[in-house]
């Protein structure tokens, strides 16, 4: 009977253990977090977590979550390892003149096993104090949720040019700024001391998630870019109306007059044209060679050449000519206007607004899907293969394999240098586009700026030389491979 009332306690006192909850450190932090299942009795290793926390908000929520963790974590540990030292500092009473040596050896081997027996107890405390904690931690790591950046709407093609530098550089300041912060928490998980199993596992996650993260906010920052080309590249046009206007000879064969046009002082669209408008004989002959029933419009690019407070648009691209109602077909071109030529930032401006004109500076018309749908697989592949390296070496006779050795590494450097070109193309824009941005703020230097554009002007001339004569010596010693198969 007393057995078995024995028996009746210990499995109520098992019971009662079972169904008390220990207190947990930081405890606002966690109260904040979804409540989970009863874990007691589940694995916390990253294959089957115990504790799953809520999807954040965005990639930075997640980030100061791992952080909070990984701080509340240490935090535990600190305390532990201190309850620990006080526990290993303690030290069992000396032996007096009285005990006998039996007994006082005895008496240190019991004092030492219950130091050993209070420091495993301190590490069961903490484990689980820690255990919803680390599996929070565990889980929003291992979690395979698309988490985006906080974009705060800057992905919205809403602005313009102005707006849109500045979202850039907004990006790019964030890029830089994450990438310390990330580095930050990295050392904080680092001295967690995790298993090996899940330090491989957990590390292996985090990297493909900030690899994600930072790959997306350089997305943005390429956005950004194409919609600033999209609204410079934009075609706007002037009102239809009459210009300064003279009609030269008349071609009958080809049907069309001699004619230009010119608004070369005006304050928003200055133009001069030169060229052809046809139109029928009958046609010209009512003119009279007097403009006055003519009327045109010119279309131009959105790329201001900013002059004071003042904006002017010289990027013209199209005349539309009007015979009464009845549009002409035109030929001809623009010629350069010696006024604006003196002006201050006109040769950069008019470098770029060039390449939007021939189509060699051309938006991609990307919207912001391009930074948001970003794929971590497409993350890794890009960093796997800029370190990917191939050679080229084929051929049995010599003068062969030398030849086509010499065309691989003349096309490689070609390559290379087609590269550079894109490269210090971009370069160049950018720097133009400092300018433009700085253009107006105290401080201003235009003549610093100026030299910087036309360094990387020169720089671009400089890398299609060397490609163009790379990819000539390519083609020569290609040929002379290719005639050494007939002899």
């Amino acid at each position: 009977m007393k057995f078995l009332t024995l028996v009746l306690f210990a499995l109520l006192g098992v019971v009662f253990a079972q169904s008390s909850s220990s207190g947990l450190t930081f405890a606002e932090f966690l109260n904040s977090q979804t409540q989970t299942a009863d874990t007691s009795k589940t694995d916390t290793s990253t294959a089957k977590l115990a504790v799953s926390a809520p999807a954040p908000a965005s990639y930075e929520a997640f980030l100061n979550n791992t952080e909070a963790y990984a701080k509340t974590i240490l935090a535990e540990k600190e305390k532990t390892n201190s309850l620990k030292a006080a526990v290993n500092a303690e030290t069992a009473s000396p032996k007096d003149e009285f005990e006998k040596n039996v007994d006082y050896e005895k008496r240190l081997a019991d004092f030492e096993k219950a130091k050993q027996q209070k420091i495993l107890a301190l590490e069961q405390e903490y484990q689980e104090r820690i255990k919803e904690t680390m599996g929070k931690f565990k889980s929003g790591i291992a979690s395979k949720e698309d988490i985006q950046p906080d974009w705060a709407g800057m992905l919205k093609k809403d602005g313009d040019v102005k707006t849109y530098l500045e979202r850039m550089g907004k990006f790019t300041g964030k890029i830089s700024e994450m990438k310390e912060r990330i580095a930050e928490i990295t050392a904080l998980i680092g001295n967690l001391e995790l298993g090996k199993g899940d330090t491989e596992t957990l590390f292996k996650h985090w990297q493909e998630k900030n690899l994600l993260y930072i790959a997306r906010l350089e997305k943005a920052c390429e956005l950004m870019q194409d919609y600033i080309l999209q609204e410079q590249a934009k075609v706007l046009s002037t009102d239809r109306k009459k210009f300064d206007m003279s009609l030269g000879a008349y071609n009958a064969d080809n049907e069309e007059f001699i004619f230009n046009m010119n608004d070369s002082n005006s304050k928003t669209v200055p133009f001069n044209f030169v060229g052809t408008i046809k139109i029928s004989p009958q046609q010209a002959k009512e003119t009279n060679r007097q403009t006055d029933s003519f009327t045109a419009s010119v279309d131009y690019i959105n790329h201001p050449l900013i002059v004071g407070e003042a904006k002017l648009y010289p990027g013209v691209k199209k005349t539309h000519v009007f015979y009464k109602e009845q549009e002409l077909p035109t030929g001809g071109s623009f010629k350069k206007i010696l006024d604006l030529e003196k002006l201050d930032g006109y040769p950069e401006w008019l470098v770029y607004a060039d390449s939007l004109l021939n189509g060699k500076l051309a938006p991609r018309n990307l919207d912001s899907l391009y930074a948001m749908k970003t794929a971590v697989n497409a993350v890794i592949a890009g960093e796997a293969k800029q370190s990917d390296s191939k050679s080229f070496w084929t051929g049995k006779n010599i003068f062969r394999a030398a030849m086509l050795g010499l065309s691989a590494a003349s096309l490689g450097l070609g390559i290379w240098q087609n590269g550079e070109v894109d490269s210090r193309s971009k370069k160049m824009n950018k720097s133009y586009l400092e300018a433009l941005e700085a253009q107006g703020q105290p401080g201003y230097d235009h003549e610093k700026y100026s030299q910087a554009f036309k360094k990387r002007v020169n720089d671009v001339k400089a890398s299609e030389n060397l490609r163009n004569g790379f990819y000539i010596g390519a083609g020569a010693f290609g040929l002379a491979a290719a005639v050494s198969f007939f002899f």
